[in-house]
C-alpha cells in the first residue's frame, strides 16, 4: 500500500513537472504567434487608411492632410474624387488640325473631368470592386481588439527646405493599446525591451541615449520628464512610443505621402 502511495505521489510530480515545462516553453510561443496575428492585423488596417488620407489629401484644393476622424469618414463615404485625361491624345499627328480648330475657342481646353464617388475607387480590389462595407469604413478609425475605444492616432506636419514645402503625417498605433497584456504581461515587456534595445543601439549617440540606456527601458518610459525623439516634431518615449507607425512628422520619405510602414 504504501509503495503504492509513493508511486502515484511520484507520478503526479512527474506530471506536474511536465505540465510546469509545457507552459514554461509554450507561454512564449503562444505570444509570439499573438503579437505577430494582432500586429498583421493593424497594419492591414492602416494600409486602407493610408489610401484614405492621401484620397482626402489629393481632393483636397490645399492638398493638405487632416486629422479629424469625421471628416475622413465623411469623405469615405460620401465624397468625390476628380480625375483629369486628354479628350484628344496630343502626341497623336492625326489629332493636330482637330484641336488647332478647337483651341480657336480660347475657353476649350483639351481636358476631361469625370468625379467619381470616393468609397469606389479608394478600396477597389483589381476588379473594381469596394473590399470595405459602410461599417468597416466608419470602423476604420479604430485601431482592432480595442472594441472601438482607441482610434489610430493621426499627427500632422509641414516640411520646409529653402522654397520646397509639403504637408507630413504620421498614422500610429501604440502596442499597449492592442496587445493582452494581461495575459502576456511578462512576455509583453520583454518585447518592448529587445525593441528599446534595438532602437538606442541604432539611433545616432548622444547624451539622451546614453541615458535612457543606462535607465532601462522601464525607468525611461515611465520618467515624469520624457526623453524627446525627433529634431523638427519631438515625439515623447514613452509607453505609447513602441507601435506601428505609417509615414513621418521629420521628413518626407517617398513621393507617395511620405508613408512607409514600420515598427518601433
Amino acid at each position: 500500500m504504501k509503495r503504492t502511495v509513493i508511486t502515484l505521489f511520484l507520478l503526479a510530480a512527474v506530471v506536474g513537472l511536465t505540465y510546469w515545462i509545457w507552459s514554461m516553453l509554450a507561454t512564449p510561443i503562444n505570444f509570439e504567434q499573438h503579437f505577430k496575428s494582432r500586429q498583421a492585423a493593424v497594419i492591414e488596417k492602416e494600409e486602407y487608411i493610408i489610401k484614405l488620407v492621401q484620397a482626402y489629401r489629393d481632393s483636397n484644393p490645399n492638398k493638405k492632410f487632416t486629422t479629424n476622424w469625421d471628416e475622413l469618414i465623411d469623405f469615405a463615404l460620401n465624397g468625390t474624387m476628380e480625375y483629369r485625361s486628354q479628350i484628344y491624345d496630343e502626341n497623336n499627328l492625326k489629332n493636330a488640325e482637330i484641336l488647332a480648330e478647337l483651341r480657336k475657342d480660347k475657353n476649350w481646353k483639351n481636358e476631361r473631368v469625370v468625379r467619381v464617388p470616393a468609397r469606389d475607387t479608394i478600396f477597389d480590389d483589381d476588379f473594381g470592386v469596394c473590399r470595405l462595407d459602410e461599417e468597416q469604413i466608419r470602423e476604420l478609425r479604430y485601431i482592432p481588439f480595442t472594441n472601438d475605444t482607441e482610434e489610430f492616432k493621426l499627427d500632422t506636419a509641414t516640411y520646409e527646405v529653402g522654397s520646397y514645402r509639403t504637408h507630413l503625417i504620421r498614422c500610429h498605433a501604440p502596442y499597449i493599446k492592442f496587445i493582452d497584456t494581461d495575459t502576456y504581461n511578462q512576455e509583453f515587456w520583454n518585447e518592448l525591451n529587445d525593441r528599446f534595445q534595438y532602437f538606442i543601439n541604432h539611433s545616432e549617440a548622444n547624451e539622451d541615449m546614453k541615458k535612457m540606456k543606462a535607465d532601462g527601458l522601464k525607468a525611461t518610459v515611465t520618467r515624469a520628464e520624457k526623453y524627446m525623439i525627433g529634431d523638427a516634431h519631438p515625439i515623447p518615449m514613452d509607453l505609447e512610443f513602441f507601435g506601428v507607425t505609417f509615414g513621418s512628422l521629420e521628413e518626407p520619405t517617398n513621393e507617395a505621402g511620405n508613408w512607409g510602414g514600420k515598427t518601433n
